[in-house]
């Protein structure tokens, strides 16, 4: 019995559906192919939900004799550990403990819930194409996500760049108008000494017409 833990994927699939077929008294060993080195750890776990932890070591796991009891469906889960912490996991297909001569129970084998060679071939094939377009799915999220952020800056920068423009335009028209009002004023104030001008030129004009140097004199 061989399984493949699925890269970018959280699930194991049997690869080899050849039954394990030992005596009782030996140990059965379920094999893995791993997606990469690191420290692996197999959870089988029993039909009441017990569950057993089992050091995968030379990509082997001795499944617990106390499995080996009854027959049943064991649940199994594979974990990447580091410093007792869970990396990653996957979810693996679930095995078949039976007796191989149901009349004398003198021999175990494990084998899987369905033995159809061609159907776990096409279930790995299946789970690999799943992971390759999850993987594939995730960069396209994360283009997006980048292409997202790199429109929120453009759309922040251009709407800074209009409340600038505003200010500025607002400040101009401001400056506009007190030059306006300025001019206004200057001209006001050259009217009124144009007219005070001419007020005195009229004046003048009277007081030479009127002139007599005897008086004076």
């Amino acid at each position: 019995m061989r399984y493949e833990l699925i890269e970018n994927s959280d699930v194991g699939v049997i690869i080899d559906p050849t039954p394990i077929l030992r005596d009782i008294k030996d140990t059965f060993a379920v094999s893995f192919v791993l997606p990469d080195a690191g420290a692996y750890v197999a959870l089988f776990r029993d039909e009441d939900g017990v569950e057993y932890r089992v050091t995968i070591a030379d990509g082997a796991a001795k499944i617990p004799k106390q499995l080996l009891t009854k027959e049943q469906r064991i649940g199994l889960t594979v974990c990447e550990i580091y410093d007792d912490k869970i990396l990653r996991s996957w979810v693996c297909q679930t095995l078949k403990v039976g007796t191989f001569l149901s009349l004398r129970k003198t021999q175990w084998q494990i084998t899987a819930g369905v033995d159809d060679k061609e159907l776990y071939a096409r279930l790995a094939e299946i789970e690999r194409a799943n992971a390759k377009e999850r993987a594939e799915y995730k960069a396209l999220l994360a283009a997006f996500d980048t292409l997202q952020a790199e429109y929120d800056s453009y759309k922040a920068a251009t709407a800074k760049a209009e409340e600038e423009r505003a200010a500025q335009l607002s400040e101009l028209i401001k400056a506009l108008a007190s030059v306006k009002t300025a001019n206004e004023t200057l001209a006001a104030k050259y009217n009124e000494a144009i007219q005070t001008i001419n007020n005195h030129s009229e004046r003048i004009t009277a007081l030479e017409k009127n002139y007599d140097p005897t008086v004076i004199g």
